[in-house]
């Protein structure tokens, strides 16, 4: 199977697209990854428009994957897929797709949505009939345990905006920040810290949640649409209410690491069906089982 994966790439692992591209490539698939920003900015963005479609049309591609691609024209998607099968893998919170309204128009023309944050579903369904919940999931050769000291009492890793920075501010209880962890690095942080915060967007996930529960964190998390159908609270993961719930379980489970041992090697062992080459797998049956 030949498909085409448009995204960002990157050596540090900071674009999840460099390991979803490797897990097609695990699945023997002859997969080529197109970095669309780079090369816009190497020959222009018109012209790595046409360079793009005449790849597609010259390489006979199967299949095409846009990664959201919210930098490439309408007109692009529409252009490719009159050549060939043509899937947009989305993975951002829902309140992103909002404020993005040509992604809309853009799920309208491909043959498929693939979402990774099942609270999009319904909005994309109201503009293609063929939308599909795919879990974003972990890289399982850099979202690894590490065994190294607990010296970080509580993190965060991810950037801090909105609610998310409202919500550390009123904790009033220390937490170290870390933006720019990634790779092998995130799972290394993750390994050193007992406790790894999560502040769910708009009730969506977020590939933070199966990466630190595949690096053995403990995770404390606000809720998200559906969490209950993957993960227990209280056995997986512990889910806080609010500000004051978040306060008092930070001092609890500081105070018990057996107790945070114990959900944590539950969370590990949960999240392990989540992994990149299972992502990968799942878009490959849905291509064949839509041309069997």
């Amino acid at each position: 199977m030949k498909i085409l994966f448009i995204g960002v790439f990157d050596a540090i692992g900071k674009s999840t697209n460099t390991s979803q591209l490797m897990a097609f490539k695990s699945l023997g698939c002859e997969v080529v990854g197109y970095n669309y920003k780079q090369k816009a900015l190497s020959i222009g963005a018109s012209e790595r428009d046409n360079h793009l479609c005449s790849l597609v049309k010259e390489r006979k591609f199967d299949l095409v994957v846009f990664s959201k691609c919210d930098f490439l024209p309408v007109s692009v998607f529409e252009r490719i897929t009159k050549i060939t099968k043509t899937y947009l893998w989305w993975m951002d919170p829902i309140t992103t797709l909002y404020a993005l309204p040509e992604m809309l128009e853009k799920a309208k023309i491909v043959h498929a949505v693939i979402t990774g944050v099942k609270n999009t579903i319904d909005v994309f369904e109201k503009y293609n009939d063929k939308v599909y919940y795919v879990p974003e999931g972990f890289d399982s050769e850099a979202d690894k345990p590490h065994d190294l000291e607990k010296e970080i009492d509580v993190v965060f890793i991810g950037s801090l905006h909105g609610e998310r920075k409202r919500l550390l501010e009123e904790l009033s209880y220390p937490v170290k920040h870390i933006s720019n962890a990634y790779g092998p690095e995130h799972a290394k942080t993750i390994s050193k810290s007992k406790i790894c915060l999560n502040f769910s967007t708009a009730g969506g996930t977020s590939d933070r949640i199966y990466k630190t529960l595949a690096a053995g964190g403990f995770l404390l998390s606000s809720d998200w649409h559906t969490r209950h159908e993957d993960f227990e609270d209280g056995e997986d993961l512990v889910i806080f209410k609010d500000i004051a719930d978040l306060r008092e379980k930070i001092i609890f489970y500081l105070d018990n690491p057996a107790k945070r041992g114990i959900i944590s090697q539950s969370g590990h062992k949960k999240v392990q069906k989540f992994n990149r080459m299972n992502w990968a797998e799942k878009i490959v049956q849905t291509y064949k089982g839509e041309n069997s």
